[in-house]
């Protein structure tokens, strides 16, 4: 297990240059729980919530998967369930080997030409800014048994463990370009004024309807240009360095999809199996940043990092304290940064998630 080895590589190398987050310990009081409403169950609305969900999601009551009748194979019938699942978190971090969410673990680096750099001021050869992250599985309901095993997860996993980090691609630290046009070839063509343009009607799309377009593949909205899929961003700027972790989270699930390693989760056709999926589909990822500021709606009596926020603390236009891809961070926390103690930045994500929940035995 990937997190049992950064425990043991890292035991000795808390730093300075990696802030210390526990999620494990911080969970009951820093996500955002009402992120994972509305709950449908058999295509009706059971738990109300502000989050939607999106357009093609499974609606109908009843669901059929697997089985072959002429082999006797009876098809597990039952009814269908859909929600925000909250399932995934991202830490993104000035350094590499960086693992803020298990209290600031940093491990050594191998010695391999890719496995560099950087940080949140750039490389010394380069003057724009890098950050690098670090994936791992939350599947909290989960984890606290609050459904069945394997009921419902988005990609099978059920329990907290690093799935993945940047300093494996050597995309990720490209600088000429040469594996990240291999990654996502497309790249090449979406440098252009016109694709650059589409960035500002998605940022719209989620103020006004709380959704990406997911057509516009290659924009994050107001964080920026999902390609090319590297730590590296041009257009960089320190007095907003929220939007550009943003940016790195976003293009880090979008390369998790592109390798296949995340799945469809959405409609009818990943309802009974979770199909590969290489273009990330932005309306089903829903954002909480968890650290170094908390975004949740606060409540009395609460303590930690939320109260320092408390008087600012605001939910964005819908009532919620979960974000869509691409909604602009003056909404929900380009205040977040915290100077030294908090510039590495966590996210929570909510990622719809369709199941079928079987009447009859599964075949």
């Amino acid at each position: 297990m990937l997190l049992a080895a950064a425990s043991h590589v890292g035991a000795e190398a808390r730093s300075t240059m990696c802030n210390n987050y526990s999620m494990l310990k911080n969970m009951f009081t820093d996500v955002c729980w009402s992120g994972m409403f509305p709950i449908r169950i058999a295509g009706a609305t059971m738990i109300p919530g502000k989050s939607g969900v999106p357009e093609d999601a499974y609606k109908s009551p009843l669901c059929k998967c697997g089985g072959d009748i002429t082999k006797g194979q009876f098809p597990k019938i039952g009814f269908s369930v859909g929600f925000w699942a909250p399932s995934k978190v991202i830490d993104v971090t000035r350094q590499p080997m960086c693992f803020s969410s298990l209290g600031g673990i940093r491990a050594s680096m191998p010695s391999i030409g890719w496995f560099g750099s950087g940080s949140n001021t750039g490389r010394a050869d380069r003057s724009n800014g890098f950050y690098n992250w670090v994936a791992y599985s939350a599947p909290l309901i989960y984890m606290m048994r609050l459904l069945d095993e394997n009921a419902c997860a988005p990609d099978g996993t059920l329990d907290f463990d690093v799935i993945n980090m940047s300093p494996l691609f050597p995309n990720w630290n490209d600088v000429v370009g040469r594996y990240a046009a291999f990654m996502n070839p497309e790249s090449m063509f979406l440098g252009t004024v016109t694709a650059l343009a589409t960035m500002p009607i998605d940022s719209m799309s989620t103020i006004v309807n709380d959704k990406p377009l997911n057509y516009l593949h290659w924009a994050a909205g107001q964080w920026g240009m999902l390609y090319p899929m590297t730590g590296f961003d041009e257009s960089s700027s320190t007095s907003d360095t929220v939007r550009f972790s943003s940016l790195i989270a976003a293009r880090s699930v979008a390369l998790m999809h592109r390798l296949g390693l995340l799945r469809g989760t959405v409609g009818g056709s990943n309802i009974c199996e979770r199909k590969v999926q290489p273009i990330m589909r932005k309306d089903a990822f829903r954002w909480q940043m968890v650290a170094p500021s908390p975004e949740y709606k606060t409540i009395p009596g609460a303590s930690g990092n939320g109260a320092t926020v408390r008087m600012i603390d605001r939910p964005h236009g819908r009532g919620t304290c979960t974000h869509p891809t691409g909604l602009p961070t003056p909404l929900w926390g380009m205040w977040r940064n915290v100077p030294a103690t908090g510039e590495d930045h966590s996210y929570m994500i909510f990622q719809y998630t369709d199941c079928c929940f079987g009447i009859t035995p599964s075949p």
